[in-house]
C-alpha cells in the first residue's frame, strides 16, 4: 500500500530555493514522493519508507542511483530534495532515487552495543542491518531501475549506525555519509576492536567514498571525546586503508549538533570525488 504526500508549507520553502522572485500567497502543491511498505519476516514488523523519484524518471529510461536516508521523514526528504535541486544547479549532479527509511524504535534499530552512558534493553543494529541487507534493497532494486550505486546516509545516532555498517558490512553500499558521526566515550573499545577487525581485510574497502563530518561546537559533544575519537578513526582509515578509499573527515564550527550543511557537503564531496 502506498500513498502520495504533500506538505504545503515546507513545498513552499522548496520553491523558494529553486526560483528567484516573490511568492505570494497562493497555495502550492508539489509532489516530493510517496510511502510504501514492507513487511519484514527480519524484523516482525512493518516498516515504512518514503520514496523519491527524480523528475524524470517515468519518461526517461535511465537508471539511477539509490540514497538511502536514515531517521526517513517527511520533512528531511524535502530538505534532501532541496539540497539536490541545488546540487544540480551549482554542481551539475544529477538526482536519484531517495528511499528514506522511517523509525519504529530508534535506539534499538541503531545501536550495536548497550552502555551505560546509552542502555537499549536489546541492541538491534545487527538485525536492522540484515533486514536492509536482505529486505529493504532487494525490493527497492526489484521495483526500480536502479543501476547499483548505494549511498548510505545518518546522521547522529543514525550516523553510529552508518559507521557500524562501513565496519560490518563495507561491500553492501558505495559510499557512506555520517553527519555528526562517532560514538560516545564508553563504546570506544567496541568501536575500536571493530575497526581493527575489519581493517584486517583492506581490500574489500576498495573503491569505498566515506565522508565523516562533526561540529566542534555540538552540545552532545562539550570536551572534544567524540571528535577525538573520530580524529583516531580517520588516523586508521589512512594509514590502513590508504588509496583504496576516498575519505573526508570535516569538522564545522559555527553549527552545532548535525551541521546544516553536512549533508550538502557530503553528497558533493561523494559524487564528485574520483
Amino acid at each position: 500500500m502506498k500513498f502520495i504526500f504533500n506538505n504545503y508549507f515546507m513545498t513552499i520553502t522548496l520553491l523558494g530555493l529553486v526560483k528567484s522572485g516573490v511568492i505570494y500567497g497562493q497555495d502550492i502543491n508539489i509532489k516530493i514522493g510517496f510511502r510504501d511498505s514492507i513487511k519484514s519476516g527480519i524484523l516482525h514488523e512493518n516498516r515504512k519508507i518514503l520514496i523519491h523519484l527524480p523528475d524524470d524518471y517515468d519518461t526517461s529510461k535511465k537508471s539511477y542511483p539509490v540514497l538511502y536516508l536514515l531517521d526517513g521523514t517527511i520533512n528531511l526528504l524535502l530538505q534532501t530534495k532541496a539540497d539536490m535541486i541545488r546540487l544540480h544547479n551549482r554542481e551539475n549532479i544529477s538526482d536519484m532515487i531517495i528511499v528514506g527509511i522511517e523509525n519504529i524504535d530508534r535506539n534499538r534499530d541503531m545501536m550495536p552495543v548497550s552502555t551505560k552512558s546509552f542502555t537499549v534493553p536489546i541492541p538491534g543494529a545487527e538485525k536492522f542491518l540484515t533486514y536492509i541487507r536482505d529486505e529493504l534493497i532487494p525490493y527497492i532494486e526489484k521495483k526500480y531501475r536502479t543501476n547499483e550505486q548505494r549511498i548510505l546516509c545518518g546522521k547522529s545516532l543514525s550516523g553510529l549506525f552508518t559507521l557500524y555498517t562501513f565496519l560490518t558490512k563495507p561491500k553492501l553500499f558505495n559510499a557512506y555519509i555520517g553527519c555528526s558521526a562517532g560514538w560516545l566515550g564508553d563504546m570506544n573499545d567496541y568501536f575500536v576492536t571493530l575497526t581493527d577487525k575489519a581493517f584486517q581485510n583492506p581490500d574489500q574497502y576498495k573503491g569505498k567514498k566515506i565522508f565523516m563530518a562533526n561540529s566542534l561546537i555540538d552540545e552532545n559533544d562539550p570536551d572534544h571525546t567524540i571528535h577525538r575519537q573520530m580524529l583516531e578513526f580517520s588516523e586508521k582509515v589512512k594509514t590502513k586503508l590508504g588509496d583504496r578509499v576516498i575519505y573526508k573527515y570535516v569538522t564545522y564550527e559555527n553549527y552545532g549538533h548535525v551541521p546544516y550543511p553536512s549533508f550538502y557537503d557530503g553528497i558533493k564531496f561523494i559524487l564528485k570525488a574520483h
